[in-house]
């Protein structure tokens, strides 16, 4: 009698992939906790689009006129950002109020201060 033993398939975890990779975005931008307590951001989020090789990260803030939503989209392979802010009203639809391209890690802070007018240190 001949016995098969399964074989064991090597299988990536995506969602635990993008969710590392939506907290390091956090923690460059200061992390959950400086972020909550410096602009009021809340309904942290994250969306893998693994086919287009990036992660969306999400966030709501308090404080600014002019925008109330922050989203930032990594790429993998130029290991860039896209960083939107949005002005999201109860009663219209979402507007896009600024879009940046080929952002890098360091410049994330500088940019959502010049943006929102909002410091994330003192």
């Amino acid at each position: 009698m001949l016995t098969t033993t399964p074989r064991k398939t090597m299988t990536i975890d995506y969602t635990k992939e993008a969710l590392a990779i939506s907290e390091t975005v956090i923690q460059q931008l200061g992390g959950h906790n400086r972020l909550k307590v410096m602009v009021g951001a809340n309904n942290f989020s994250f969306l893998n689009e693994k086919e287009a090789t990036v992660v969306t990260t999400t966030f709501n803030f308090k404080g600014s006129r002019k925008m109330n939503l922050c989203q930032i989209i990594y790429r993998r392979c130029p290991d860039t950002y896209i960083v939107k802010f949005w002005k999201k009203g109860t009663k219209t639809m979402p507007k896009v109020i600024s879009e940046h391209e080929d952002i890098y890690c360091d410049q994330l802070i500088e940019l959502f201060e010049k943006e929102t007018g909002l410091y994330l240190h003192f």
